[in-house]
């Protein structure tokens, strides 16, 4: 049996029209008041959502403790396609925190779950919450309840894209209008390529008048103030590159299964089973063009290794263990993450004589991360089981207190043996001493973390830059521990530049930065959301990109940043769900010349930029308020 809020909720930032709520542009909510006693015997939070407009819309599902007059504790962002109907599904166990990712379910795009984990007995308020938006937006909200099953949705997909994978529901500058359309377009592209690379000279594309030692590797230098990557002929380099440089883009046109690669599909209609060296033609030919020099990470390897043109390596299968500490967190200190991460090191052995390669990213955005402030060391209180961190743990207390009953008093616990400050239940109360102490060991904890797999992979392979780990953003100081064991500190950064976020990481680790992602996206021309960063057109995605690269290249710190992405990602949500006009190419690999050229201008002006001998230009930019997931 259903529970249905039968209570009118609070709105705030929107207006009830007729049978729709109208949402402001500042964003605005529905609010509810929601006790935990409510969820017991419920699996599942659900509502009904029509999304009237043309563009797509982030939902967070908002949770709060104690009271609403703040920032919620806990939100699902849950993405919802234009001009649709569905029902929100969410899993009223995302309450406990550990999970990032929720999966896809029928008629819904990417699900996220942010926040710290909430208390139940503290619960008091749900609210359903659009953030800001380039316009007023008109959803229809109903029936919002409380279920112990989840919901059967038949939802019908593939009449919302076409034969080549574009959107159905309207018209844009660009949109190609047929299948022999696209071949003819494809074969012109390939025979301009082909003319291209007949005449052009390979190389490390780097600064020709910046000269350094040659070692036959990247390597790093720094002139006074200025970092610099070196190409292994011994010359100046700073990388621009772009993200996952590969054919396939899959979307699901149906949630029975069936999946449909529209690039490709498009690809191999046009060149048979000649479509991926054309491909790789086409695809050379642009990078070299838009004056790209790192094929950056998820890029296909195979492609990469071929292309004489540099790239990163993303490495696969960051080691784990069978029992973790919170989401994705191993136990660093077990001999089974030592183990795994001498396996995980083995996959360098391929790259270790390859002078293209200028490094390796260890891993990407781990989801323990995404939590700010998380202290690894209370959450390893609650854990259940034996870990060997918990062993590491009290002898690391037994060297800051004399004896337990020391500790007993600095924490206002009671435990009569250390193994005891493991059973104090799901939400420990401890002193704020003990919490401190906690945080500290969270910090060798992250460390440690760093430093077992990272010494595998300097074993296995000497001579290429360990590149970090990528964290979405700097959720905690405590991020930066272990950064000795990098050779490059990696961040991603969606910001309108990456200046600030950069300098944050160099005042603290004194080590050279690189961005492994950044994008603008925008909703004019067939996809529905604009990814992490929005711009009011192509022409401003454009303006955006070029003004990203050009502060970067001048920052004496950062070593590079990586465009994400080349293709814009699928209509119907990849993998997870995303949707973005985030690429430089669209589903029939047409590129978006707006951007394609002012990024083209920047990468010109790299070195000049990087010597100081040129300023970034600086031109008005119309940024909008981002739709993502």
């Amino acid at each position: 049996m259903d529970y249905r809020f039968g209570e009118q909720p609070r709105l705030q930032g929107c207006r009830q029209e007729d049978s729709f709520i109208r949402f402001n542009e500042e964003g605005g909510g529905l609010y509810y008041p929601l006790e935990g006693k409510q969820l017991e015997g419920y699996s599942y939070l659900l509502v009904d959502v029509e999304n009237k407009e043309d563009y797509a819309v982030c939902l967070n599902m908002s949770f709060w403790e104690d009271h609403v007059d703040k920032n919620c504790d806990l939100f699902v962002a849950v993405g919802v396609l234009p001009r649709f109907t569905t029902t929100i599904c969410v899993p009223l166990q995302f309450l406990d925190g550990q999970t990032l990712f929720g999966p896809r379910q029928p008629g819904i795009l990417k699900t996220v779950v942010k926040g710290n984990r909430i208390n139940p007995d503290r619960l008091t308020a749900f609210g359903i919450v659009l953030p800001p938006s380039h316009a007023q937006t008109a959803l229809v909200v109903s029936n919002v309840r409380l279920s112990q099953e989840k919901p059967e949705l038949n939802m019908e997909l593939d009449s919302h894209v076409d034969e080549l994978g574009q959107y159905t529901g309207r018209d844009w500058l660009g949109k190609t209008a047929s299948a022999e359309a696209s071949n003819r377009y494809l074969a012109e592209l390939r025979e301009e390529a082909l003319q291209f690379l007949d005449s052009h000279a390979d190389g490390y594309y780097g600064a020709p008048d910046m000269k350094f030692e040659a070692t036959g590797y990247f390597r790093l230098e720094q002139e006074g103030e200025r970092h610099w990557l070196v190409t292994p002929d011994g010359h100046g380099f700073f990388s621009s590159g772009l993200d996952c440089v590969n054919p396939h883009s899959t979307e699901p046109v149906d949630h029975a299964g069936v999946r449909r690669d529209f690039p490709v599909d498009n690809m191999k209609r046009a060149f048979g089973e000649e479509w991926r060296d054309a491909w790789n033609e086409i695809t050379k030919y642009r990078l070299i063009q838009w004056g790209i020099n790192t094929i950056a990470a998820w890029s296909d390897m195979e492609f990469a290794r071929s292309s004489n043109i540099p790239y990163v390596a993303m490495l696969r299968d960051y080691p784990t263990t069978t029992a973790t500490i919170y989401r994705d967190f191993p136990d660093v200190f077990s001999e089974e993450y030592a183990q795994r991460s001498r396996e995980f090191a083995q996959q360098l052995l391929a790259y270790q004589d390859d002078s293209y390669l200028i490094g390796y990213f260890m891993s990407n955005e781990p989801n323990w991360a995404f939590v700010d402030r998380l202290n690894l060391g209370y959450e390893l209180l609650r854990c259940p089981g034996e870990l060997a961190s918990k062993q590491a743990l009290i002898e690391f207390l037994k060297e800051r207190y004399s004896d337990l009953t020391a500790l007993n008093h600095s924490w206002e616990t009671a435990a009569a043996s250390y193994e005891e400050l493991f059973k104090l239940g799901d939400f420990p109360k401890v002193s704020e001493v003990a919490m401190a102490d906690l945080a500290a060991f969270s910090r060798v904890l992250i460390s440690e973390y760093i430093r077992v797999p990272a010494q595998a992979l300097k074993e296995a392979d000497p001579h290429h830059l360990n590149l970090g780990i990528r964290y979405a953003y700097i959720s905690s100081p405590d991020l930066y521990s272990g950064s000795e064991y990098f050779d490059i500190f990696s961040i991603n950064c969606y910001e309108k530049v990456c200046n600030a976020a950069v300098e944050e990481v160099y005042a603290n680790v004194r080590m050279p930065v690189m961005v492994g992602e950044f994008h603008f996206g925008s909703i004019d021309r067939g996809l529905p959301a604009t990814g992490i960063r929005g711009a009011r057109d192509q022409e401003n995605r454009g303006k955006a990109v070029r003004h990203y690269v050009e502060q970067a290249a001048a920052l004496p710190y950062c070593l590079g940043v990586h465009h994400f992405q080349l293709n814009d990602q699928p209509y119907l949500g990849r993998f997870d769900g995303e949707n973005y006009n985030i690429g430089l190419v669209d589903v029939c690999n047409r590129e978006y010349v707006e951007v394609t050229g002012p990024l083209a201008e920047a990468n010109k002006r790299l070195y000049l930029l990087r010597q100081g001998v040129e300023k970034p230009i600086s031109e008005a930019i119309d940024y909008i308020p981002a739709i993502f997931y």
